[in-house]
C-alpha cells in the first residue's frame, strides 16, 4: 500500500482499467462486477472470505456473474473444484483450469446431489432472490457436514456520524424510491441485516459476521478507507444510472427525464467532500453441523 495518497495518482489510479470495467447495454453504460470485487477485496484486506475452511475441496460459487471471486479463488486454492453458477453466460474463456462455470438458476431446485460442497459463497444477491429462506435451506442441504455458507452483501442505504447527510437529500430520497420499488415486486434490497439471524434460523453453528464501513468519497481520514472511499466515488459515479434507471422508470412509473435528473442530483451531491456518507457491507458466515 501507498504511503504518499497523491491526489492525482489516487484518481488515475481509481480509474484505471484493472478496477473498473463496463458494458453497454441499450446506450446506458453499467458497471460490471470488477469494481466491486476489487472493492471488496480493499474492505477485507485482500481476502476473499471469512469463513476458516481449510483444504476446501469443492466449492460453490452463487450468482457468480462474471466469475472474478470464482477465478481468484480458484488461483488461492489449485486443488479445489471452484464451481461457479449464473443467469448469464458472462464469464470469461480463459479461467483456470479447476474452475468451472455453468448457466443455471439458483432459486430452482439444485440439481447436484446433497453434501456436495465445502463451501458455499455468494455476493450481492440483494434484489436478485425472491425467496432467501429456500435458497439458504438448499445452501445447507447440499453443505457437507461440517461445511461453511458464506453470505457478503452490501446495504442499500447511506449513513453519516456527524449530521452531514440529511434524510431530505437526493441521496436519501433516491435510495428510499429504490427500496420501495424493489419492496413493490418482492425483492428487498436491505437484507444485509438479516444474514446473520437466517443463518442461525436454518441450523448453522458458529455463525459470525463482520460490518465494514464503505466511504461514498475520499473524506475519511484514515489512509486506507481514503483510498477506498476514491475507488468507490469513481464507481458510483458511472453505476448511478445502472442501479436504478428500470426501478425507477419501469416500476415507480418515473419518467426518463425525472429519473435522470435524480441521479444528476445524487452524483452532485456524493462530489461534496464536505459530506462525510458512508454504507455498510456485512459478511456473514455459517457451519452446517457436523452430526
Amino acid at each position: 500500500m501507498r504511503s504518499d495518497y497523491d491526489e492525482d495518482f489516487m484518481d488515475s489510479y481509481s480509474l484505471s482499467s484493472s478496477i473498473l470495467d463496463y458494458q453497454y447495454e441499450n446506450g446506458r453504460r453499467y458497471a460490471s462486477f470488477r469494481s466491486t470485487h476489487h472493492i471488496y477485496l480493499m474492505l477485507m484486506g485482500g481476502e476473499l472470505f471469512n469463513a476458516p475452511i481449510k483444504n476446501p475441496q469443492k466449492v460453490l460459487d452463487l450468482g457468480t456473474g462474471t466469475g472474478n471471486w470464482a477465478i481468484d479463488f480458484a488461483d488461492q486454492y489449485p486443488g479445489a473444484v471452484v464451481v461457479g453458477n449464473d443467469l448469464s453466460p458472462i464469464q470469461p474463456a480463459w479461467v483456470p483450469p479447476n474452475v468451472d462455470f455453468f448457466v443455471d438458476d439458483y432459486e430452482s431446485d439444485w440439481l447436484e446431489k446433497m453434501n456436495a460442497y465445502d463451501f458455499i459463497h455468494s455476493r450481492n444477491l440483494a434484489g436478485c432472490v425472491v425467496d432467501w429462506h429456500r435458497l439458504i435451506r438448499q445452501a445447507y442441504d447440499h453443505l457437507k457436514p461440517g461445511g461453511y455458507l458464506e453470505l457478503q452483501e452490501s446495504a442499500v442505504w447511506a449513513w453519516s456520524d456527524d449530521g452531514t447527510l440529511r434524510m431530505d437529500s437526493p441521496l436519501m430520497e433516491y435510495l428510499m424510491s429504490l427500496n420501495d420499488a424493489a419492496h413493490m415486486i418482492g425483492r428487498e434490497l436491505n437484507i444485509y441485516i438479516d444474514l446473520k439471524p437466517w443463518l442461525i434460523a436454518h441450523g448453522f453453528e458458529d455463525v459470525h459476521e463482520q460490518t465494514y464501513i464503505l466511504p461514498f468519497s475520499p473524506w475519511p481520514q484514515d489512509p486506507r478507507l481514503r483510498e477506498i472511499g476514491r475507488v468507490q466515488a469513481a464507481m458510483v459515479e458511472k453505476a448511478v444510472e445502472a442501479y436504478g434507471l428500470r426501478l425507477c422508470t419501469q416500476v415507480l412509473g418515473w419518467s426518463q427525464e425525472r429519473t435522470k435528473l435524480m441521479q444528476g442530483l445524487v452524483r452532485q451531491q456524493l462530489k461534496d467532500r464536505s459530506l462525510h456518507s458512508y454504507t455498510k457491507i456485512k459478511v456473514a458466515y455459517g457451519r452446517k453441523p457436523l452430526i
